[in-house]
């Protein structure tokens, strides 16, 4: 298996890159390198033969390598910062997002087969919420830049 992972250093990236090098699959590792990256995982994850790190933002990705699966993890996710300011939000989970759909959609045909694209969203697109859950068939109602964001992006997928 050929997988590019985004946000290969971030919290949920990092276990999702973790596990496939030790499964021994050929990974690609993309991350913007931002606050929230753990760059004291670089080392590890570079001792692996299988494993190649791209430092780039997924809103200027030009270049996807051909691959079975993209998986998105990469994503502005503080809620405060996006009250702050929403504008890395949007570059990140709407620019961002859209690129990678746009790089997987152009890729040629004859090369390689299109990569399935695994996206990670949060439940908070679906608003707040006092006590219970949230389905996937409920009503987006984001109640912040960060969720308006990933709400956006999920749309966008779909």
């Amino acid at each position: 298996m050929l997988v590019t992972i985004t946000g290969c250093l971030g919290f949920i990236g990092s276990h999702i890159t973790r596990k496939c090098l030790e499964k021994g699959w050929q990974v690609y590792g993309v991350d913007k390198c931002t606050y929230a990256a753990n760059m004291d995982l670089l080392p590890e994850f570079s001792s692996y033969e299988n494993f190649t790190f791209i430092k780039k933002d997924i809103a200027t990705l030009d270049f996807l390598p051909d691959c079975d699966y993209v998986i998105n993890t990469a994503a502005e996710s503080h809620v405060g910062n996006s009250i702050i300011n929403s504008d890395a939000f949007i570059n990140s989970n709407i620019v961002g997002t859209k690129n990678l759909l746009e790089l997987i959609r152009h890729k040629p045909k004859n090369t390689f087969k299109k990569p399935i694209f695994l996206h990670f969203s949060t439940d908070e697109v679906y608003g707040d919420i006092l006590e219970g859950g949230h389905s996937e068939k409920d009503t987006l109602k984001p109640s912040n830049p960060y969720s308006a964001t990933k709400a956006a992006a999920d749309q966008l997928i779909l």
